[in-house]
């Protein structure tokens, strides 16, 4: 025993030193993991840095500068760093480097000052719905009524209402999130005014020259309009792909004609961007977009030189598709020198050759940096699919299980039935009791017993198993059964088959009564059906739709929306799950996106809706109603007193909506009792999710029961009406009821069905009509007590008609009132149901 606990306890030190192991091991990956976010973080951020440092620096006509301040205005989310890279080229190659970098500083305080003050694009489309859905959020919450703010009274009454819970941070997080994304108009008038200053200081400080006044009119002129061309894609803010390829052209090519003649150790900068900008297109967008990037960043650099970029495009298009991607970069980096020493002699070379080989190193460091946020994106959409299949699995097996008990429940059923049936006939030895007692209470004084009895009693006893044998498959016996020599000389024949046929039938109603097998048998079958009929609709609205799955993320992808993976299922709802969601660069709107999913899904969709976990953002969007249903009742007993009339309306979670009339049949408490819970009952079964058929079979079994004990009867009508608020499509239910009517626009539809109420046969007597519903349209259901007098229902049918303009209330109090008019007259119910637009 000793031997043992040593071994358990070795053994339990090595799983503990295993699992800290691996908790070691995720911790330094996790570690890693942060590390490269930050500095692929820290790289963009240089990159924008450098972009503002060359626009800062780039000199236009008259001597002027207006592409900084053009690209800081234009600028989103990299705001800050291309204001660090105009400070630097401020400092660097301006003589007045106090006025130009107070000139940036302006217009990024004037352009949080208007985003505090005024409401960003961003903001009344797409891009802070989140924020926006948040402070409604917070707004309900705080039960006050929604209200337009600014930004800056958001975060007053932000800070107001949750800056003593140490949350200060998150709040200012929150209130400055999309400072940067104001309208178009509103950065077009701050550059303006920026250059204002600037030229107005050269001005002054120039003497009043006309070269000043012309490079004034210049910059006010030209900064507006730069503006314009680059917040296309510095900002992400129109739809029009066209634009963006022209807004990005623009920006490039002023990034290599800004870096011309500025060199950084030697190296020309605008050779090395004359390169890596085509080259990087070609890898990430297409041979088609990198030439053509390729030819315009050559006529940037001069225009002699710009075959150079294109030679360099086509050999990597070529050679992409290769195993080797370090020699693909470098042969088609060094390709252009042979195009440089054809132009310009082989002293090029000097200048071109480090230019060319960074322009390679920093094409392997962005398509690598790519590479990792490809892979990072692919492994957290591998995880998710994973748990996916990990959940489908369970699915599976969760199915089949049920499947198996829907099965167990269906034998179970079978052979109660069997043994029901079995059950309810008279045993051949109560039956033969039956029949000795009938010949017993006539044969006593007849003159002919010794005969029948003693003489002929062999063919007497052959005539009683023979009425003993009807009697049991038959459960009557008849005159048929009885010799012709017997039925001459027996006078009492058709008193003892009468006293026979009344004592059978007095024993199998004995049996029956006391018979709770059939009730047991019934239940396991609406059992089975409850479960088939749930895993039915599982199947169907869990089910994805892996090829609109596809279409989807190809469409988003177009869209400029990023994203980890994209899960469409449902049948009757659809829903599209979008995990891992970027819509900061998104080309199109958020009504754009809706509109274009659900034309994709053949059904209208919802407004998007996000839930944040962690760093990673999810998008849902979900099918709406067709329709919707404002609704009115009334109910009137026949006395005063009790009515024997239920009337209901409800709907359940999977937008359904019923209209529910229930008649009790006789009158007083008893049809009252049996009324409502026939709806009770409904009720409860349909808010659950079980279909209506399934539903009004355990019903009919329930009120069969409960009549078996009952000296009274015991049966109720069911009108019910099915509205699928999804679909518009509706389902008129009758089993005994008055009819339904359908007014549109003015003629009225008339729905009947000549059924049996429940509880009476075994099997429920139930019709259903389908009738697809319209937007405007009325429905209206009574009970019989309103066509009493009027069974053609002429009355009803030419008030109806003329009744569009009614509301639902009206209606219903009208019928009733006219049907209580009468001297006497039924428990009056009516319900009037209005389709509207769906929300």
């Amino acid at each position: 025993m000793l031997k043992q606990r040593k071994v358990m306890k070795f053994k339990m030190q090595g799983k503990v030193k295993e699992n800290a192991e691996e908790v070691r091991k995720s911790a330094a990956r996790a570690e890693n993991t942060a590390w490269r976010l930050r500095l692929l973080w820290l790289a963009k951020e240089t990159l924008w840095i450098g972009c503002g440092w060359l626009l800062g620096l780039a000199e236009l006509a008259f001597g002027t500068r207006p592409l900084g301040v053009a690209v800081l205005c234009a600028s989103g989310k990299h705001t800050l760093s291309i204001l660090l890279g105009l400070v630097i080229s401020a400092l660097i190659g301006s003589s007045a480097p106090i006025v130009y970098i107070s000139t940036y500083a302006v217009a990024a305080i004037v352009r949080v000052v208007t985003a505090m003050i005024f409401e960003s694009e961003a903001t009344k489309d797409d891009l802070s719905e989140q924020l926006m859905g948040r402070i409604k959020d917070a707004e309900e919450a705080q039960e006050l009524p929604p209200k337009r703010e600014t930004r800056l009274a958001r975060l007053r009454r932000s800070l107001r209402q949750k800056g003593s819970e140490g949350n200060r941070r998150a709040i200012f997080a929150e209130a400055f999130l999309g400072i940067f994304t104001e309208s178009v108009c509103l950065r077009m008038a701050t550059g303006a005014v920026c250059s204002f200053i600037v030229s107005l200081y050269r001005i002054i400080s120039g003497g009043f020259q006309y070269y000043d006044w012309f490079g004034a009119v210049f910059a006010l002129a030209v900064t507006p309009a730069a503006i314009m061309v680059y917040s296309v894609i510095l900002d992400k803010q129109v739809e029009h792909r066209i634009l963006r390829v022209i807004s990005r052209a623009a920006l490039l090519f002023s990034l290599v004609w800004a870096a011309n003649g500025i060199s950084v150790a030697g190296v020309p900068v605008s050779v090395t961007l004359m390169l890596l900008f085509p080259l990087y297109l070609t890898a990430t967008e297409g041979g088609a977009m990198g030439a053509a990037m390729a030819i315009l960043c050559g006529v940037a650099y001069q225009p002699l030189y710009a075959p150079a970029p294109l030679l360099a495009s086509l050999l990597f298009t070529l050679l992409k598709t290769g195993r080797r991607q370090g020699g693909v970069i470098l042969a088609s980096c060094l390709s252009p020198l042979f195009w440089a020493v054809y132009v310009g002699g082989a002293e090029v070379l000097i200048s071109m050759l480090p230019a060319c080989l960074l322009s390679g190193l920093l094409l392997t460091l962005a398509l690598r940096f790519r590479g990792h946020e490809v892979r990072q994106a692919e492994a957290e959409n591998g995880g998710e699919l994973l748990r996916h299949r990990m959940e489908d699995h369970r699915h599976r097996d969760a199915n089949d299980r049920f499947r198996g008990i829907s099965d167990a429940f269906s034998s179970l059923s079978e052979m109660f039935y069997n043994l029901s049936d079995r059950f309810r006939r008279p045993g051949t030895l109560d039956l033969r009791r039956i029949c000795d007692a009938s010949f017993d209470a006539f044969c006593q004084g007849c003159p002919n017993r010794s005969v029948c009895w003693g003489l002929e009693y062999s063919e007497t006893l052959g005539t009683v198993n023979g009425l003993i044998s009807a009697l049991h498959t038959k459960g009557k016996v008849t005159r048929a059964q009885i010799p012709s020599t017997l039925l001459h000389r027996c006078e009492s024949t058709d008193a003892i088959l009468e006293h026979m046929n009344r004592e059978c039938s007095k024993l199998t109603g004995e049996l029956l009564r006391n018979n709770r097998t059939e009730i047991l048998a019934m239940d396991y079958e609406a059992a089975a059906s409850i479960i088939n009929d749930a895993l039915e609709e599982d199947d169907g609205e869990y089910r994805f739709d892996a090829e609109l799955e596809q279409k989807i993320g190809e469409y988003l992808a177009d869209a400029g929306i990023r994203a980890h993976g994209v899960t469409v299922y449902g049948k009757r709802s659809r829903r599209i799950v979008v995990r891992g969601v970027e819509v900061e660069q998104a080309n199109v709107t958020m009504e754009t996106l809706r509109s274009d999913l659900g034309e994709m899904c053949g059904m209208e969709l919802g407004t998007p809706t996000f839930e944040v976990e962690g760093r990673i953002s999810t998008m849902t969007l979900q099918s709406k109603k067709k329709i919707g249903v404002i609704g009115a009742q009334n109910n009137v007993s026949a006395d005063g007193g009790v009515s024997g009339d239920t009337v209901n309306l409800f709907s359940n979670k999977k937008d359904y909506f019923y209209a529910l009339i229930n008649d009790g049949m006789g009158a007083g408490k008893e049809a009252a009792l049996t009324s409502n819970i026939c709806s009770v009952f409904l009720e409860k079964m349909l808010r659950a999710g079980n279909r209506a058929g399934t539903s009004l079979r355990m019903l009919n079994n329930m009120i069969r029961s409960r009549g078996a004990d009952s000296t009274r009867e015991c049966s109720s009508t069911v009108d019910l009406l099915e509205l699928d608020l999804m679909t518009a499509e509706a389902s008129f239910i009758k089993s005994g009821a008055a009819p339904s009517f359908v007014v549109r626009a003015g003629v009225v539809h008339r729905l009947q069905a000549g059924t049996a109420p429940i509880g009476i046969i075994r099997t429920i007597d139930v019709q259903s009509t389908a009738f697809p519903l319209k937007v405007g349209d009325t429905v209206v259901m009574i009970s019989d007590g309103i066509l009493q007098n009027d069974p053609d229902a002429v009355w009803l049918t030419d008030y109806l008609s003329g009744a569009s303009s009614l509301s639902p209330e009206e209606i219903v109090y009208h019928i009733c009132l006219r049907a209580v008019e009468r001297d006497e007259h039924d428990d009056c119910s009516a319900v009037a149901l209005r389709i509207e637009a769906g929300d």
